[in-house]
């Protein structure tokens, strides 16, 4: 499952960093595509001397060395430093590819980690007899009843823990009622791993296979907006996601 689930994660990275406009690719592109895109990030502690302009950390596979510095102004300036850096805390750093003294990315793992959750609202289901009417003329033909469903939200929920682990909680009614209602909620996807690979972060999505066991289905490639102590906003596919902290229950 390891290597089907690395080798997913070079596919989504390839797909979103390199298409060609005609959509073909041949064997030469995407090996140079996966080459292209291999993964430099380094993990590290961070260490006394940290601010908005330099970055002091030991690598995770300490050797007893000085700890290393790299220049992170351009970094803050971008945005691109995640989390409030504090001594000890794990690092994830995207290294410049052009100048080893620069750090284009930093992630604070530990602010990554917690509860985090965001409420959604329901669409209206497709019904044959709306074809043709704007979204405020569907609205406008509904009973008072049904129009109330619209405004009612679920809290989606996904948990990052350490060691890579992930999963989603959300309401049973997402799931289950919603197929007799005249409403349906956006698709909750089922996360199980998180990973941090050239600049993305992505996440693992399962599903059952027809033996009802367990398997990864596909993977999320997305990317840091904003992260702070109680809010996270990621940019998926389908757009951004925000999210607030919840304390673990």
């Amino acid at each position: 499952m390891k290597k089907a689930l690395f080798l997913m994660i070079i596919m989504a990275l390839t797909v979103a960093c390199t298409e060609k406009k005609t959509g073909e690719k041949t064997d030469a592109d995407k090996a140079a595509n996966a080459e292209a895109i291999a993964d430099k990030t380094i993990y590290g502690l961070a260490c006394d001397g940290c601010n908005d302009t330099i970055l002091v950390f030991l690598t995770l596979d300490y050797d007893g060395s000085d700890p290393d510095t790299l220049h992170i102004l351009e970094a803050t300036r971008n945005h691109q430093v995640f989390g409030q850096i504090r001594i000890g805390d794990k690092l994830a750093i995207v290294p410049n590819a052009q100048d080893s003294t620069l750090a284009d990315m930093v992630i604070v793992i530990e602010d990554l980690m917690g509860q985090w959750s965001r409420q959604v609202l329901p669409t209206l289901r497709e019904r044959a007899d709306m074809e043709g009417l704007s979204q405020h003329q569907k609205e406008n033909s509904l009973p008072d009843s049904i129009r109330e469903l619209l405004s009612i939200p679920l809290e989606y929920t996904f948990v990052i823990k350490p060691d890579n682990m992930c999963y989603t909680l959300g309401s049973q009614r997402a799931h289950t009622t919603d197929e007799v209602l005249p409403v349906e909620y956006p698709e909750l996807k089922r996360y199980r791993e998180w990973h941090i690979a050239g600049g993305h972060f992505l996440f693992t999505v399962v599903g059952l296979d027809t033996l009802g066991n367990e398997t990864v289905t596909a993977v999320d490639t997305t990317q840091l907006l904003l992260l702070s102590p109680d809010s996270l906003v990621i940019q998926f596919p389908d757009g951004p996601h925000s999210y607030y902290k919840k304390v673990e229950e």
